[in-house]
Formats: C-alpha cells, sequence, structure tokens
C-alpha cells in the first residue's frame, strides 16, 4: 500500500512540471517587480508519526504521506539582505495530508502561512530554514461512539506549526529542486479535549517554478550592529485562549497570562532572553472548585529562558521554562513555548504561541505585546 501511494504522489508531483512551465510563460512576468520574483511549487513528504503519550498507543506505527503546492515570493532588495544577511521566501503552502491510519486519524487539508530565510540564494546550491502556522481541516476527529480511539485531535479545525530546514539546487535558471527535514505538529489549541496533538518528522522532495529567473545582486554585508534595532529589548505580552476541562464536557474555560522579557541580541539572525510567566488556567480553577478538600489555586509563575530567530519582521522563539509556583500541580514541572510574532508598529507585537509539556501541546494562544 505504501509504494503505491509514493508512486501516485510523485507522479503528481512531477506532473506539475507541465503547469509550472506554462505559468513562466504567462503574458506579463517580465513585468513583475525587479526584486520580487514570484513562484510556484510542489513537494511530497514522507514521515512517521511520534507516539509521544500513553493515550494514542493504540493508534501504533504509522507513516504519514503528504502533497503540498506552494505559492511564494523571493525577496531580494538590499532591505531584506541587511535584516538577515540572506533573501528570504515567503507565501503559503496548501497541503493534503494521509495520516496512514483513515479509520482513527483520517486525513487532512491544511493552509500555513511561512516565511524562509535562504542562505546562499546566489549560488546552485542554497540553504534555507522554513517556519509556518496556518489552519487545518481533518476529517475524523474524536468521538466517543464512532472514533474512540482517536486521542490526537476532537475538532476538525485545528491549527499546525512547521519547523525545519530545506537544501535547494538549481537546476536551471528558474527551476529548483529542494529536499527538505521538517517537523509538524497539529492540535486544537486546546479548544476541545482530547487534544494530544499529532507530531511527525517528514523528509520531502519537490520542485519550484520561478515565473521569470529570480536574480539576486552581490551586495556588501551591512554591519547589524549600526542597524537602528535596539541590542536590549524589553516585551511583554498579555496572551489569552480557551480550553476544556476534560473531553466528556463540551464548555470552555478561559486561559489568561502575561509574560515578561528581556532580550539582547547576539547576533543579525539571533536573540538570547530570559523571561517570567504568570498563568490563570480557568479549567483548572473548575476542577479545584469540585474538590471541596484542595486548598490550591489555578495560578501558575515560572521563569524562562530562550532563544530568538529574526527572520526579517517576524520573530520565531523558543523558550524552556520551569514552574516556581504551581500549587495544583495539574502540569509537569517544565515547560516549553513556541511562538511566532510580528509587529504591527513601532512597539505593538501579535503572534501565536504553543506551550507545550514535555511532548504534549497544551493549548495555543494569541497574544498583544508592547516592546520598550
Amino acid at each position: 500500500m505504501i509504494p503505491g501511494r509514493l508512486v501516485f504522489t510523485i507522479a503528481l508531483l512531477f506532473s506539475f512540471h507541465g503547469i509550472a512551465a506554462y505559468c513562466q510563460s504567462v503574458p506579463g512576468a517580465d513585468t513583475l517587480a525587479a526584486e520580487k520574483f514570484f513562484y510556484a511549487g510542489a513537494r511530497v513528504h514522507y514521515g512517521s508519526m511520534i507516539i509521544h503519550s500513553r493515550a494514542i498507543k493504540d493508534i501504533g506505527k504509522a507513516y504519514p504521506l503528504g502533497l503540498e503546492l506552494t505559492l511564494g515570493r523571493h525577496t531580494a532588495t538590499g532591505q531584506a539582505r541587511d535584516a538577515c544577511n540572506c533573501y528570504p521566501k515567503s507565501g503559503v503552502i496548501l497541503g493534503l495530508w494521509d495520516f496512514d491510519k483513515p479509520e482513527i486519524l483520517g486525513r487532512g487539508v491544511s493552509a500555513i502561512a511561512f516565511i524562509e530565510p535562504v542562505f546562499g540564494a546566489r549560488k546552485r546550491f542554497s540553504f534555507s530554514i522554513r517556519a509556518g502556522v496556518g489552519f487545518a481541516w481533518l476529517s475524523h476527529p474524536y468521538n466517543p461512539v464512532t472514533n474512540p480511539f482517536n486521542f490526537s485531535y476532537s475538532t476538525h479545525v485545528a491549527f499546525p506549526l512547521l519547523l525545519g530546514t530545506v537544501l535547494d539546487y538549481r537546476i536551471s535558471q528558474g527551476t529548483l529542486l529542494n529536499f527538505g527535514i521538517l517537523y509538524n505538529h497539529i492540535s486544537n489549541g486546546g479548544l476541545r479535549e482530547p487534544n494530544k496533538g499529532i507530531n511527525w518528522p517528514t523528509i520531502a522532495l519537490g520542485l519550484d517554478f520561478f515565473r521569470q529567473p529570480p536574480r539576486f545582486p552581490q551586495r556588501e554585508v551591512s554591519d547589524w550592529k549600526q542597524t537602528d534595532m535596539q541590542r536590549v529589548q524589553r516585551n511583554v505580552y498579555l496572551f489569552g485562549t480557551a480550553r476544556q476541562l476534560n473531553h466528556e464536557e463540551l464548555k470552555k474555560y478561559p486561559v489568561l497570562g502575561m509574560e515578561a522579557w528581556v532580550n539582547y541580541r547576539v547576533s543579525r539572525l539571533s536573540r538570547l532572553g530570559a523571561g517570567t510567566l504568570l498563568l490563570y488556567d480557568g479549567s483548572d480553577g473548575e476542577e479545584i472548585r469540585r474538590n471541596p478538600l484542595s486548598e490550591a489555586d489555578p495560578c501558575r509563575a515560572g521563569l524562562m529562558l530562550g532563544h530568538g530567530f529574526l527572520l526579517g519582521r517576524f520573530v520565531f522563539s523558543q523558550a524552556f521554562g520551569v514552574y516556581l509556583y504551581d500549587s495544583y500541580k495539574a502540569a509537569d514541572p517544565v515547560y516549553q513555548r513556541y511562538s511566532l510574532t510580528h509587529p504591527l508598529g513601532k512597539h505593538l507585537e501579535a503572534g501565536v504561541s504553543l506551550m507545550a509539556h514535555r511532548h504534549v501541546a497544551d493549548f495555543l494562544d494569541f497574544r498583544l505585546g508592547w516592546r520598550f
């Protein structure tokens, strides 16, 4: 079964070459902005699902297969070069996923916005880092009667995240062959239980076709220390979401919190930081209310150390934290944060962040921040 799926998908991938060739010959392609090059791409993914929780062990081994269509733009401006010492790609990835367990996990359709700094774009071989977040529709959510073994997701709508590396080989002036290793995650952000999430690394093979051959001028690299960005930056975030108490009750309870960070830029693409977390979990509060013997409270406080990739105007952050205060102890004592933020002005920021405890995604929140 698996070889047949692979052959079928690879055939679809390379049949896209004809469509791309047509796109390259579209009249008016040469009127595009001289430093912004549009492209379409297709790639096939093959991966292995991580059994990260006992709750999903009944699924057994699964080997997801995916087909993606990318609509993107490769920017070759001096401003982009100065921002990351690279020429970044950005765009939308449309994906079809077969999770190899149709009776339990079903299939999925995703749309992901991505940012991808490309290093060495002028050379035949180039290297990039891809990060993205988006929306997905999943076909077989948990149902206590018809699908009682799917503890990975319980809503049709979910939020995919991806992070990985890609190696490009320039076949011709307008065609790239690419090979990627990516980590994929889908969950509903804690909006409904069960929500163990699907985690699966993949290898990917694909082709990108440009409407006109991209040109990347040889530019001197500016001194990032002389840019307007502050070396030391202070950030405060307010975030919120909602989650269920358990998979048997549909009522949602608010999750609210605040983070405060001090970040220090150490290179053109990186910053290091230390932060604090204050969190109120309404679902924990409801559990405490139902237990008259409990004297705990639903608040947590923690310290974090983190790193941020400066991807142009986007910042992709990863943080590791430890709770200093958690009287209810409903969660693991250590946690991770994965955040993607974008400025809305000189001081205001907006973004999303995934809260995880080891391999289990806890919730996805939406946040507003202020830079000092």
